[in-house]
């Protein structure tokens, strides 16, 4: 699965990839010539002072030898792992690309240390292997059985008997092989779990602190990175026995060339240069043995890691356009028919739901908690799609417009106001990159946030840190509201999005709200009767059904769940 992965990205730069590989072969020659030359320069040596001038001349060549083999291994090392750079680029923007594709579920059910370990410590080594993994095996193929051919050239029965502990190295390493991969998976599980220990730690460190948890805190993450450091242990001790095994086998060879070979140079079967050089050849072929080994070792990491992406991968959108939807910028007309949702097998939380709501209207939806409030917002924004029944936009049905036609044209505040680690501007801008600063102004006072924006030292381009972490809630809400609107969106959907602001703020905004919103589609849904108070339609929720609709005044007489919430709120003020 990995090789196949891997060559379809080296198909993309064929000719490179080649001529990367054309220098590793030629580096490789080279270093098999190099021995020859030096057995001629010792013969010539021990033959005696007449040929000085031929051992220089060798020297020379032996140097520029050596020169070109530097050359041609940096030429080899900056195509080949350069491209497992560009590789490890791609393919993470592809992860990330289809990540934004995959619903809330997906990611309810996923881990964040999980994905932050596939998009670090597994991408790393997916690129390992499509560079050094691919050379080491390449290369030791190649070097061996070419070294084997100049060996044999040499000594056919010196070679025979030098290789008879290679089938030895060959059963140490597939054994290896099957043991990698299956502990270097577990290593990376673990590694998942302390990275999403980290974020859950540094996401709710004002809680530990607040309930003086440190401690506790401090015992749990020991024991889970103990865990990871003992899985981490398990590795390099196969390692540590794999290698010193196919040393032994290699140095077993040496010693039987050292013997033999010794014995023939004595009676002076072979010249002392072609013992020397037999002996540099036998050095040379033993790099390949553990190169097998080391490349195997890379090669299970990286399919290890790639298996655990790939799964992602295959994870289908389950929100995603037919193949004939249309783009089709809605105008802010939406219609339910008999609608309802459920979650994996669930009680229905929305069940045959109904209602028109016309453009330009300002529309309140009120229930109490659990009753399908947001649930409904979600199936508006296509966050998630209706199991049952029909949703209309402007006349046409939901699946056959481009959930980017429909998104393109909602402005979107959710309960929980989440902004970027960046400027007040960038995060403003989010929702439309080429806005004029003028709307931004315009923005910041419809949201009503002028007032705290002239604390602020740097103005626009104060950094709020992460997750907004540095501005009040209220303050954060009436961003994410400016945010929404600065795209000038057709529906403008208010999901809670004033809890967190006083009464007078919250007048301040809806009065301004009402005069911006006029042919815009405002839905709006709150626990404050008085966020939508003069709606020219509220829909009350009750266990996912609409229990009752119409106008304040109507809805205080009719609707008993309408009238507590009335009630409350006037008991509160």
């Amino acid at each position: 699965m990995l090789f196949k992965f891997i060559l379809s990205y080296y198909k993309k730069r064929l000719i490179r990839i080649l001529f990367g590989f054309l220098m590793l072969i030629l580096v490789d020659i080279v270093q098999l010539v190099i021995p020859r030359l030096a057995q001629r320069s010792i013969d010539y040596m021990v033959s005696g002072k007449e040929n000085f001038d031929r051992i220089v001349l060798l020297v020379i060549i032996i140097l520029a030898l050596a020169l070109s083999i530097g050359i041609l291994r940096f030429s080899w090392r900056m195509i080949i792992l350069g491209m497992s750079h560009f590789i490890e680029y791609d393919f993470k923007n592809k992860l990330y690309d289809h990540l934004l594709k995959l619903d809330s579920n997906f990611f309810n059910r996923v881990k964040t240390g999980d994905l932050m370990a596939h998009m670090t410590n597994d991408m790393q080594a997916i690129r390992m292997s499509t560079a050094f993994g691919i050379i080491s095996a390449f290369d030791s193929i190649f070097l061996f059985l070419a070294t084997l051919v100049f060996m044999l050239k040499m000594n056919v029965r010196l070679t025979l008997l030098a290789l008879l502990p290679l089938p030895f190295v060959s059963l140490i390493t597939l054994f290896s092989m099957k043991l990698n991969f299956k502990y270097f998976k577990k290593v990376q599980e673990s590694f998942s779990n302390m990275t999403d220990k980290v974020q859950e730690l540094m996401g709710g460190i004002k809680i530990i602190q607040a309930y003086n948890q440190q401690s506790k805190e401090v015992d749990r993450f020991d024991s889970i990175s103990e865990d990871y450091v003992q899985k981490n242990i398990i590795l390099i001790k196969i390692w540590g026995i794999m290698f010193p095994l196919i040393f032994f086998f290699s140095d077993l060879g040496a010693a039987i060339v050292l013997g033999i070979g010794g014995q023939q140079a004595i009676v002076s079967e072979i010249s002392t240069g072609e013992f020397i050089a037999f002996f540099v050849y036998l050095g040379i072929i033993t790099w390949p043995m553990m190169a097998v080994g080391f490349a195997s070792n890379i090669f299970q990491r990286g399919n290890a890691s790639f298996k655990r992406i790939y799964e992602f991968l295959r994870e289908e959108p389950k929100i995603k356009n037919k193949s004939d939807a249309l783009y089709y910028p809605i105008e802010g007309n939406i219609e339910f028919k008999n609608v309802s949702f459920w979650y994996d097998g669930n009680n229905r939380v929305l069940d045959d739901i109904s209602f028109k709501i016309e453009k330009g209207q300002y529309v309140g939806f009120v229930g109490r908690i659990g009753s399908g409030k947001t649930t409904l917002l979600k199936l508006i924004l296509r966050i998630i799609v209706e199991q049952e029944g029909f949703i209309y936009f402007d006349g046409k049905n939901a699946n056959d417009i481009m959930i980017e036609g429909i998104r393109d044209n909602i402005g979107y505040v959710p309960q929980d106001s989440f902004l970027f680690s960046m400027s007040i501007r960038e995060n403003l801008k989010f929702a439309k990159k080429d806005v004029e600063d003028k709307i931004v102004e315009e923005v910041i006072h419809l949201s009503a946030f002028y007032k705290d924006l002239s604390e602020f030292k740097d103005g626009l381009d104060t950094i709020v840190g992460e997750r907004g972490v540095t501005l009040s809630g209220g303050q954060k809400q009436r961003l994410c509201i400016a945010r929404a609107l600065i795209k000038k969106p057709k529906i403008l959907i208010l999901d809670d999005a004033l809890s967190a602001v006083d009464t007078n703020t919250e007048k301040e905004i809806l009065n301004n709200l009402k005069e911006y919103s006029k042919n815009i589609t405002t839905i709006v849904v709150s626990h404050r009767i008085s966020s939508f108070i003069n709606a020219d339609n509220i829909f009350v929720l009750k266990d996912g059904i609409i229990e009752n609709s119409g106008k304040h005044e109507e809805l205080i007489l009719k609707s008993s769940v309408y009238r507590e919430f009335y009630r409350i709120q006037k008991l509160e003020e």
